[in-house]
């Protein structure tokens, strides 16, 4: 008896939303045309009545006509049953599209465009975003718009991954974006920098997207930068991070397996990439940049083995343990880096030399040093450089 109660009152709720729906729709039908939505006209294939989670129109092909027109290539219209209930307005709805394909400053006129208005939008919910950027996209997933009372856009939020949220706001004639992470995050044109928390503040224009604030935390230290994004026929990344007290260790392993170096890292880089595609950019990135590394060690290198050895040979391995060490390095995807070391600072003993790291892991380079010792006196040699980051050599001509 009850399920038969229930399912009565359930067809007769589902019987009053048609009937709501049914006027809802004759309303739109004595529209003046053409349709108006937000003040923008708007051409579009209507499909008819339909039910997509509850009763709907049917739309394809829809154009809002800016100066760039904003596409949809299916939605489905829904009264904002809220509004209709508690006061009537018959031309507030929601829009549930598939694709949205637009420029970004055509997405801030939603909303500013004076005129006539058949459907003001309340929500609207979409399956893809994709911006249009120079004369390339980028493909965003799914998200939702959200409406001020006046209208106009007020938030497109959506997230990647469901590691980064992006919240995008209309402000001062700019599209702002926030991005914030929700767990560990690593990009791919800088894999190797892992972030635990990061949040990012910038733009988004016709050309591409400009973070200049970013802050974030990983691998013990902290991380602040700018990044750019020009999109052409190409995209092209190009930023400026530093580093500050990171571990070494942590950073140097997704670089290098095995490496021996140790200490407290704090870097400046200046890196770019470009490519066809987001994805070939990540695998064509060069990077420059100065580093200091204070209160650490190098593994497997005998320094003070070289300068003791009395004839020419490997100097054996050892710990050298540093105060301080600094210097520049260079290099790009594929090839070999090179790193400077201008400052090392043993406390007695000093060093300073220049090496590249090939693909393989393997080094080639020198490395000159000096110490103070205990009678006042000092001795100096110079030393080449090989083996592997793993393993390293010093060898005394």
């Amino acid at each position: 008896m009850k399920t038969a109660i229930n399912t009565s009152r359930f067809i007769c709720r589902f019987l009053a939303c048609w009937a709501l729906f049914a006027a809802f729709s004759l309303s739109i039908a004595q529209a003046v045309e053409p349709e108006s939505w937000l003040g923008l006209p708007v051409t579009f294939v209507d499909d008819g009545y339909t039910y997509h989670g509850g009763p709907a129109r049917g739309l394809r092909d829809i154009k809002l006509h800016t100066t760039d027109p904003i596409q949809v290539n299916k939605g489905w219209v829904k009264p904002d049953w809220g509004a209709w209930i508690t006061g009537g307005k018959t031309n507030r709805v929601r829009l549930d599209a598939e694709e949205i394909v637009a420029k970004p400053s055509a997405l801030l006129r939603l909303g500013m465009v004076d005129g006539k208005t058949t459907h003001k939008l309340t929500g609207l919910h979409f399956t893809r975003l994709k911006l249009l950027l120079g004369a390339n996209s980028i493909t965003l997933p799914e998200g939702e718009m959200e409406f001020a009372e006046d209208g106009t856009l007020s938030h497109i939020r959506l997230a990647i991954d469901s590691f980064a949220k992006f919240d995008v706001v209309p402000k001062e004639g700019k599209l702002t974006v926030l991005m914030q992470t929700t767990g560990m995050w690593k990009w791919n044109v800088l894999s190797a920098v892992r972030f635990d928390t990061l949040v990012a503040q910038g733009d988004i224009t016709d050309d591409g997207v400009t973070f200049d604030k970013i802050g974030g935390t990983g691998d013990g230290g902290s991380m602040e930068g700018v990044v750019r994004l020009t999109v052409t026929d190409k995209f092209q990344f190009d930023g400026d991070i530093e580093l500050d007290k990171l571990k070494s260790a942590d950073l140097l392993s997704r670089f290098f397996a095995g490496h021996t170096v140790q200490g407290a890292l704090t870097a400046k880089v200046k890196f770019s990439a470009q490519g066809e595609s987001l994805a070939d950019a990540a695998k064509a990135v060069t990077a420059s940049g100065t580093y200091h590394l204070h209160s650490g060690s190098i593994d497997r290198l005998g320094v003070l083995e070289g300068l003791r050895r009395a004839t020419s040979g490997p100097a054996g391995g050892g710990l050298t343990k540093f105060l301080e060490l600094d210097g520049s390095f260079s290099g790009a995807t594929g090839k070999a880096t090179s790193v400077t070391i201008r400052r090392l600072d043993g406390g007695a003993m000093q060093g300073s030399g220049s090496f590249q790291i090939a693909n393989d892991g393997s080094l080639r380079g020198n490395l000159a040093a000096a110490i103070k010792l205990p009678n006042g006196d000092s001795k100096s040699r110079a030393m080449a450089l090989g083996g592997r980051v793993n393993a390293p050599d010093l060898i005394v001509p």
